[in-house]
């Protein structure tokens, strides 16, 4: 059994986005599967962007705006959202607090891919244990 949690995973943090790669194929060994936890601090934007993984985004908290192609969409706590492979897509935080996702992935992103996206475990990014 492969458990991970966020204190040990690897991660990246930009543009006020804080993500956590959770389960991986470089991580767990998954073959089929990629899941992160991100969090975005207000104001928070992740870029329209597009690869070939499908993914699905299930909101825990806080509300956003998300766009998947040519529909743009409020989004909040407890809702999920499909984004099909190469689709261009990307969120924004709108409110005044945290928005937490999951995010799922399949096929995996790849070991290589996942060292680029992620590129540090937490303890190594800069400013911690400044």
């Amino acid at each position: 059994m492969k458990i991970t949690d966020r204190q040990s995973s690897r991660c990246y943090k930009r543009d006020n986005i804080t993500s956590y790669l959770l389960v991986s194929e470089e991580a767990t060994g998954a073959k089929h599967i990629t899941t992160s936890l991100v969090e975005m601090e207000p104001g928070g934007k992740q870029h329209i962007h597009s690869h070939e993984t499908e993914q699905c985004y299930f909101i825990l908290a806080g509300t956003g705006r998300m766009t998947v192609g040519d529909e743009t969409r409020e989004v909040l706590a407890g809702l999920s959202v499909f984004i099909p492979s190469n689709t261009p897509h990307g969120l924004q935080n709108t409110a005044d607090g945290i928005l937490r996702y999951l995010s799922a992935g399949s096929p995996t992103f790849g070991a290589e891919s996942e060292l680029e996206l992620w590129p540090l475990p937490p303890e190594k990014q800069p400013g911690k244990g400044q």
